[in-house]
């Protein structure tokens, strides 16, 4: 079968067109193989999360669970952007990256004990985790607050 297609293009249609057309297809080949491990790479970590596991495991789990937070905290930081007016939206600015800049310090300072041990990602991953969760919960007061 394979012949009778090169004998049929070889006749019908002029090279030019195959190689342009075997260009295309190998570009697009690529870009949706890629494509694919890109996305793959996003959703999943080499290791799986086990709160009952190993020690990377669990260190799995507390990295997904802080960027849960992190996601929460950036949707309830976006949505209470658009409600205020733009000098609150300056200092709710200015507010949040003082707290960036105190946040991981502070937990660098929580998990010191561990650095340097397999503990350490998940006790700093779990202390991001507390400390993004408990600003998520002020955002969301002001957010809920009279004035909205």
């Amino acid at each position: 079968m394979k012949i009778w297609f090169h004998v049929l293009t070889a006749i019908c249609l002029p090279d030019s067109f195959i190689l342009v057309f075997n260009i295309r297809a190998a570009l697009l080949a690529i870009l949706l193989l890629l494509s694919a491990c890109i996305f793959a790479a996003e959703d999943e970590s080499p290791l799986q999360c086990r709160y009952d596991g190993n020690q990377q495991e669990m260190n799995a789990c507390a990295v997904r669970d802080y960027k849960a937070a992190d996601r929460a905290l950036n949707d309830e930081y976006k949505k209470l952007m658009t409600l205020l007016p733009p000098v609150e939206q300056q200092r709710l600015r200015q507010d949040q990256r003082a707290w960036l800049k105190r946040r991981d310090p502070h937990c660098k300072a929580e998990a010191k004990l561990s650095e340097g041990g397999s503990i350490w990602p998940l006790e700093f991953s779990g202390c991001l985790r507390v400390i993004t969760g408990h600003r998520t919960g002020e955002l969301k007061k002001i957010n809920d607050g009279p004035l909205h």
